[in-house]
């Protein structure tokens, strides 16, 4: 079950086998969506996505939204000190 706040609350799933023949109900492929920034926040030393998150949106686990406007894949990726961030709006 996928929590109503999350963005892939709305993205259509369907049934597909595995390779054993199972049936398993799964996600289709979620566009990310083109994100315009509101500003640059440059992160120091230990911050994190979700702490980002919870500064600009009063909720960690919105953290996706500034994933989403990087253009990174590993969220791990998005958060290098000294290297400014996009804050995305709060949409």
């Amino acid at each position: 079950m996928i929590d109503k706040t999350s963005r892939y609350a709305k993205v259509p799933s369907f049934v597909a086998k595995d390779g054993a023949g199972a049936e398993l109900t799964v996600l289709e492929l979620r566009e990310t969506p083109k994100a315009t920034g509101v500003f640059f926040h440059t992160p120091s030393e230990g911050e994190r996505l979700d702490h980002l998150a919870h500064r600009y949106y009063r909720d960690p686990k919105r953290f996706w939204k500034i994933c989403d406007a990087s253009g990174e894949l590993d969220p791990f990726d998005v958060i290098m000190p000294g290297r400014p961030v996009l804050i995305p709006p709060n949409k």
